[in-house]
């Protein structure tokens, strides 16, 4: 047959995935802002066949994913969330882009639950695909069930959107600039622009309101509500005396539909006497610079404090990373300390995988996939020979070409 298509549909392979979202950020970095605006969803396809699978969808209950979702609901799949592949694929750099995404994955190496078993079937407390990033992942490693109802809710999903679905219902993005602010313990204001685009036309009303303030801390808005596309100022009012500590605050917009957006609120300096400028990563990557998608707040893992934290390799293939941060002023008698988590698939005594802590290109820490611990160790290096002078701080992260290892940072500073 040959429908008539209300919508264009264009197909995508992305290449340097595995190496930083290479090819999918280049595409859409060099998108206009018309061009960015015309693409109303992007579909992301990654782990659809794995032979211990799950069923989960990016961005469960968007619009864009209602069509994948009613397909897997009639089949009483009972899909989830998709938390383990969350920023880590190429809709990553399309969601980043203002583009709506969802899309279908069957896990990687994450472990089933015994709950999902139950509802899916598979092993329990095993990996959705134990072969992830290892040499075993071939042809074979596939469950041809799991990919099938991928395959068809594919299609369903193409067919409801270009050909035969209804017009999608009106829908809206939020976002808040900046993203971060510092009020002093004795108390302040700190404010942030929240800003509404609409994604699919009517314009709609978005009321906004503010959950996950600590106590003393209020949040108001003016306005109170906007129209899509509209903006209104969110300011943030600490008392003196509040706890000092770093705060995600939701923004939340409601109208036919809900959409969040995190503002971090650092009361009092958490940190003081360090050089570093967000060494705790709770102001995203403002002040860092890094060649892949390092710092995250995703729930896949855990910050050693806050919610942000630098997640650094853990390809299971030949890659390299670096976040650095310049024009550091190191004190007298200076020291760099860090907080470092390190898992690995790496077996026995030998050095594969490697996190260097590098000052002006030299090398004064190697930490490696040998001892890893799976918790977070604090780390410290002497720059007692830098004091007094401005330095560029890197980690420089290398992989092997087979079995994982993931280095996580957080909490650093120099003192």
């Amino acid at each position: 047959a040959n429908p008539t298509l209300t919508k264009h549909v264009r197909f995508g392979w992305w290449a340097g995935e595995e190496q930083g979202l290479q090819g999918s950020q280049f595409y859409v970095g060099q998108l206009t802002s018309a061009q960015r605006s015309a693409i109303k969803g992007y579909y992301n396809f990654d782990m659809v066949g794995s032979p211990n699978g799950g069923y989960f969808i990016n961005n469960l209950n968007s619009t864009t994913a209602a069509p994948m979702k009613a397909y897997w609901d009639s089949l009483n799949l009972r899909p989830e969330e998709n938390v383990e592949g969350q920023g880590r694929s190429d809709d990553y750099s399309f969601q980043q882009g203002g583009i709506p995404t969802s899309g279908y994955a069957a896990g990687a190496d994450a472990v089933k639950t015994s709950a999902q078993a139950t509802k899916w079937g598979g092993q329990a407390n095993a990996s959705y695909d134990s072969c992830y990033h290892s040499a075993c992942d071939t042809t074979s490693n596939i469950n041809a069930t799991v990919l099938d109802r991928s395959a068809d809710g594919v299609a369903y999903t193409i067919w409801k959107t270009a050909v035969g679905g209804p017009t999608p219902g009106p829908d809206f993005s939020i976002s808040v600039t900046p993203g971060a602010g510092t009020v002093p313990s004795g108390g302040g204001t700190v404010s942030t622009t929240v800003n509404t685009s609409t994604v699919t036309a009517p314009a709609q009303t978005v009321a906004l309101s503010a959950s996950g303030a600590p106590s003393g801390v209020t949040v108001t808005f003016n306005p109170t509500s906007v129209q899509s596309g509209s903006s209104s100022t969110a300011t943030i009012t600490v008392a003196a005396g509040t706890t000092p500590g770093t705060y995600p605050i939701t923004i939340t917009g409601t109208g036919s539909v809900t959409h969040t957006a995190t503002y971090t609120l650092t009361v009092g300096n958490t940190n003081p006497g360090n050089a570093l400028q967000n060494g705790g990563f709770e102001q995203g990557t403002a002040n860092w610079t890094q060649s892949a998608n390092d710092i995250t707040n995703s729930s896949q893992a855990t910050a050693h404090s806050g919610s942000w934290y630098a997640w650094m390799m853990g390809y299971g293939s030949t890659a390299t990373e670096t976040l650095s941060q310049s024009n550091i002023s190191v004190p007298a008698n200076g020291t760099l300390r860090l907080w470092v988590k390190t898992t690995t698939q790496e077996v026995g005594s030998t050095v594969y995988d490697t996190l260097k802590v590098q000052v002006d290109g030299t090398t004064l820490a190697t930490y490696s996939n040998v001892g890893a611990t799976g918790a977070y160790v604090q780390k410290s290096v002497d720059l007692s020979a830098y004091a007094g002078r401005t330095i560029t701080l890197q980690f420089a992260g290398d992989e092997d070409e087979s079995a994982t290892t993931t280095f996580y940072v957080d909490d650093v500073s120099i003192s």
